[in-house]
């Protein structure tokens, strides 16, 4: 069993112990168990197509803005990392990435 199977399992655990009040709530976490059992059964290179797909860049990227404002990095350099951060996305891929990131 791997991480996103044990998390699905658990929040199945959740909603039959204590079922949510709130249908939005219950629909979301039904999603969030449906795409824990998918990603529980794709294989690396399924996953590294999904994020290849450019489905998550624009998440990725207001993670990365957010952690430049955090950080106080100036409006310049921020938007110097951003032109990177796209210029990566279209030369890189995910499982090239996963490499660098796990190497370094």
């Amino acid at each position: 069993m791997n991480g996103y199977q044990m998390t699905a399992d658990a929040y199945k655990k959740l909603l039959e112990k204590e079922p949510a009040e709130n249908t939005e709530t219950i629909a979301r976490m039904k999603c969030t168990i449906n795409a824990l059992e998918y990603l529980a059964g794709a294989d690396d290179q399924t996953i590294y197509e999904l994020f290849n797909s450019s489905a998550f860049n624009d998440i990725v990227k207001g993670y990365v803005k957010l952690a430049l404002a955090n950080t106080g990095t100036d409006a310049e350099q921020s938007k110097a990392i951003m032109q990177e951060l796209r210029f990566l996305f279209d030369t890189k891929g995910a499982a090239e990435a996963e490499s660098y990131y796990n190497a370094n």
